[in-house]
């Protein structure tokens, strides 16, 4: 039941003329091997590619034909990333390519691969050690324009308020926990308020190991939020994406999370998972047409910690 998301992409070889000469303009050559990778819910290409030369990158990409939304978060990620302060934990932009319709980065490219699903424990533990080690240079980071989470994050904020509409659509267990739920989820918008920079995505699919770096990639997402935001969004992603520990377990275990009541982790979760029911109940789009199952496998992920936590929360 548990894994990557898993989205439908185009092959690099589908993408416009035009871009793919922009990328061999700035790989000083023909691209002469590409690897097309899956993962992630976006319709845009990612590959890794290499030119005659040697040079290689990373290559992802979208233009509005595909999804109108999409270049705009990579617009977005290019601006965060070109922000960034070279470190082991992130990724390095080469380029950006963007001309009004087709938006693509060029970042470096790692010999690694994202964590197995479900997580396990070893890899979470370098993970969190990776993102609590990321906390002051991301304190440093002069990013002006970054969304606040308070004011810009629908899923803490009002979309989990829909599956009251959609109760007779979903499995009778959320409607029997409905109103439980949602009298935690109203304190979510509160708890994710603040102005650290944070990375706002955290999945097992948006971090690469390599041999020598643990690298959180994928910044479309980035808000300025509560710093301990991140490392409650991994303990999440351990009932989502799947993992040899509970949520609870990793909450318990993360330094970070320690610091804070189990009920506030239990209000961010009610939040989420009740915006991923509702959604999972809505027709799914063609450039995303796999949203509806993942967001439904995603909170059935997340009510076994619920069903729990509510009851230790009585």
């Amino acid at each position: 039941m548990n894994g990557h998301a898993v989205g439908v992409r185009i092959p690099y070889v589908q993408v416009p003329v035009r871009v793919r000469r922009w990328v061999e303009s700035r790989l000083g050559g023909a691209v002469v091997d590409v690897v097309d990778c899956v993962g992630g819910m976006s319709p845009g290409p990612a590959a890794r590619v290499r030119a005659a030369t040697g040079a290689r990158a990373f290559v992802k990409g979208c233009g509005v034909d595909l999804h109108p939304d999409t270049p705009g978060l990579l617009r977005d990620e290019g601006r965060v990333l070109a922000a960034l302060p070279e470190h082991p934990s992130l990724p390095r932009l080469l380029d950006v390519h963007d001309d009004g319709d087709w938006v693509v980065l060029l970042i470096e490219d790692l010999p690694g691969a994202p964590p197995p699903a479900p997580w396990r424990t070893a890899d979470l533990l370098r993970f969190g050690e990776a993102l609590a080690a990321l906390r002051p240079v991301l304190d440093e980071v002069q990013l002006e324009g970054l969304p606040a989470a308070r004011e810009s994050s629908p899923i803490f904020l009002t979309r989990w308020r829909e599956l009251a509409g959609r109760l007779d659509l979903v499995d009778p267990w959320w409607a029997a926990h409905h109103d439980a739920l949602a009298a935690h989820a109203e304190r979510a918008a509160d708890l994710i308020a603040g102005d650290a920079v944070v990375h706002w995505d955290i999945r097992a699919d948006n971090v690469v190991l390599t041999p020598d770096r643990t690298v959180l990639v994928d910044w479309g997402q980035a808000r300025r939020g509560a710093p301990w935001m991140d490392h409650a969004l991994l303990a999440l992603d351990c009932s989502m994406t799947g993992s040899e520990i509970s949520t609870a377990d990793r909450a318990a275990a993360d330094p970070v999370l320690r610091d804070h009541d189990p009920a506030d982790l239990l209000a961010l979760a009610s939040a989420v998972a009740m915006a991923f029911v509702s959604r999972s109940t809505q027709p799914a789009s063609p450039a995303l047409p796999t949203m509806p199952a993942t967001c439904a496998r995603w909170a059935e992920g997340l009510r076994p910690y619920l069903a729990d936590a509510l009851v230790r929360a009585r």
